[in-house]
């Protein structure tokens, strides 16, 4: 569990940063300098440490579909960000911890009790309401929260991604899984920005530069807390554990960029915690 809470912790960090900085110099330039920033260290840490990188070899199809499932999590998750309130945007992308106990109950044989599924049913109310404006509906003005599809898409991605990633840990060791991760990952990044570099004229030695490689060192510390937990324990509990990063990330949101939700969406936000926090504790 305190695991989770670092990733956490490091997850709600970043995606605060990620929306300032994707703001400043667009989602992709963000993404790919904060995931480099990850991959070099991963790499440092993993021959440093001695640890046999060809171990990876029996696991190459998962280890793409991981790496696929994983950029796309990240470029549709700071899309989101880039285009709409992290207040709503966050929340929702908790909700991989949803996907992520699914696949683990289905693939690793992990049984979640009656109080994992009221957990899981707060969950999908809480994130109903962080999505809507009840008021503006009711009103017949109310229109999608921008980035809310990219939102959804992310959750399902990091959900998968998420998942694969906790099962290498198990499996080969936290270290080597996660730097395979990162390397794949970085390679589908770079493949991206050749054929989007048009996107990256934003980018120079300025603040917004400097936050994206904020953002690389905060989803980093998320990152190794949630691989080094789920070497050691249940997968199922890492995940809801670390999806509490959206208290982090809305209270800077609302303090700093000063935005500001609908209060059923402050009670969808609540409600959505709430729900990770039941499954985690069951």
């Amino acid at each position: 569990m305190i695991f989770g809470l670092s990733a956490a912790l490091g997850w709600g960090l970043a995606d605060f940063g990620g929306a300032v900085s994707s703001r400043r110099i667009g989602s992709l330039p963000t993404v790919l300098i904060a995931q480099g920033l990850s991959a070099l260290a991963m790499t440092v840490l993993l021959f440093a440490g001695g640890h046999d990188p060809g171990v990876m070899s029996a696991y190459l199809l998962l280890l793409l579909a991981n790496g696929v499932a994983s950029a796309g999590a990240y470029v549709s998750h700071y899309h989101a960000l880039e285009l709409g309130p992290v207040a709503v945007v966050s929340p929702i992308g908790a909700t991989y911890a949803v996907v992520g106990v699914t696949l683990a109950v289905v693939f690793l044989g992990e049984r979640p009790g009656p109080i994992a599924l009221l957990g899981g049913l707060i969950t999908v109310v809480g994130v109903m309401l962080t999505s809507t404006d009840l008021k503006k509906l009711r009103e017949g003005t109310h229109t999608r929260a921008a980035g809310l599809p990219w939102a959804i898409v992310s959750a399902v991605l990091f959900g998968i991604g998420g998942f694969l990633l906790g099962y290498f840990a198990q499996e080969v060791g936290w270290v080597t899984g996660l730097w395979a991760s990162r390397c794949v990952q970085l390679l589908a990044f770079t493949i991206l920005a050749i054929t989007q570099r048009h996107r990256f004229g934003r980018v120079g030695l300025h603040g917004g530069l400097l936050m994206a490689l904020a953002v690389g060192a905060a989803d980093l510390l998320g990152v190794v807390s949630f691989s080094y937990g789920a070497s050691q324990g249940f997968l199922s509990v890492v995940l809801i554990a670390s999806a509490v990063f959206p208290l982090i990330a809305v209270v800077l949101s609302v303090g700093l960029l000063h935005e500001r939700p609908a209060v059923n969406q402050y009670v969808g936000i609540g409600l959505t915690v709430l729900g990770l926090v039941v499954l985690g504790l069951s």
